[in-house]
């Protein structure tokens, strides 16, 4: 057994078991090994079925000549079966004495309910399993419909809805996310489509995005080819960024979103309130809306709150900002925030989600 082969064999034992997904993959291009957790989220026997390719810029640049093993992060593109997607991955150079070495892969998941989340959703995309239920919003004098959201569901293999707050807080931190959001536009199209002949023609229609997927590269591309290849209005087309993920460079993605303000689609704060940095992303972001985050709603009865509030009433005010309060679900949180004076509201009172069947329905 060659120097190489026994490193090898001692990394098999050592990252068998390992809760991180690994791939072990020669610099020249093939798949040498995989550990158990990268099996499973795959969902594959053999190693046949799942390739990878790593960015060439980024080998390029590594190095072992002091013997010491190098590492960075960067997506990789998976190709599973009949899908493509990419993944966030950390790639360690693993020196290996008189060879070029080899290359190994670390998924980046940090839990087993990560795992499954991965898992799940690959299923999904690969299986078709992911659609859209639709949720109107209201003037809450008028009872005026002013917009919907597009809201993500995936279904696992009995076709039972996965609920979002197990899948999603564990997926939104990965590439992997991006490309739920692409076979979501798919979905949306439909809805598109359909929308004239609801009544709908003047109506804004949101999809969620996460923090990361507005840090994605292709992110702008991605909505502005949407808008374009649809013939969308102004407006006609919005998107809700959830701010409980951090955004790590708030000038790079106010760039981001001020080139698809251009392009007439809208953009919201979504869950104003649930993290540190509401007051920061007002000033730093171009936003259009800002949807106050549910738990304000549950404890509107509260004095503390309800001046919280008014004091987002009135920032939004000053701003010319649209205000939208999430998650009315009685008439006493419906009328509390008509008192505060919170124009627009959406919730399980005025509007359950909806498929596209049951919406045209």
């Amino acid at each position: 057994m060659n120097t190489q082969e026994k490193h090898l064999e001692y990394l098999f034992r050592s990252l068998q078991h390992h809760p991180s997904p690994y791939v072990i993959y020669d610099l020249d291009g093939s798949i040498r090994w995989a550990n158990i957790a990268a099996k499973y989220i795959f969902r594959v026997k053999e190693l046949t079925d799942l390739s990878i390719k790593v960015p060439e810029d980024n080998k390029k640049n590594m190095t072992n000549e002091d013997g010491i093993a190098s590492s960075y992060n960067t997506p990789i593109e998976v190709e599973l079966r009949k899908i493509k997607f990419f993944m966030r991955t950390r790639v360690h150079l693993i020196p290996v004495e008189n060879s070029d070495g080899f290359l190994l892969i670390e998924i980046l998941c940090s839990s087993r309910s990560g795992l499954e989340a991965l898992q799940q959703t690959i299923a999904c995309i690969e299986f078709d399993r992911i659609d859209l239920a639709y949720q109107k919003q209201f003037d809450l004098k008028t009872n005026e419909i002013t917009g919907i959201e597009a809201l993500l569901r995936m279904k696992d293999e009995q076709g039972e809805i996965i609920p979002n707050d197990i899948i999603i807080p564990q997926i939104e931190g990965e590439s992997l996310f991006s490309l739920v959001v692409l076979a979501s536009l798919v979905k949306l199209s439909e809805f598109f489509k359909s929308k004239e002949s609801l009544g709908l023609s003047n109506i804004t229609v949101y999809l969620n995005v996460s923090a990361h997927t507005v840090m994605h590269p292709e992110f702008c591309n991605i909505f502005i080819n949407y808008v374009e290849t649809m013939n969308l209005e102004p407006n006609e087309f919005g998107l809700e960024v959830t701010e409980t993920a951090e955004l790590g460079n708030t000038k790079l993605v106010s760039a981001s979103l001020q080139k698809l303000k251009d392009k007439g689609i809208k953009i919201a704060l979504d869950d104003f309130g649930a993290g540190y940095s509401s007051l920061r992303y007002l000033k730093d972001l171009p936003v259009d809306v800002v949807k106050l985050d549910k738990m304000f709603t549950e404890e509107i009865n509260d004095p503390v709150t309800g001046k919280l509030i008014g004091f987002v009433v009135e920032v939004c005010e000053a701003l010319s900002l649209e205000m939208i309060g999430e998650g009315i679900e009685t008439e006493n949180q419906k009328k509390a925030m008509m008192d505060i004076g919170c124009p627009i509201g959406q919730g399980f009172l005025m509007h359950r989600p909806e498929f596209l069947e049951t919406f045209n329905k």
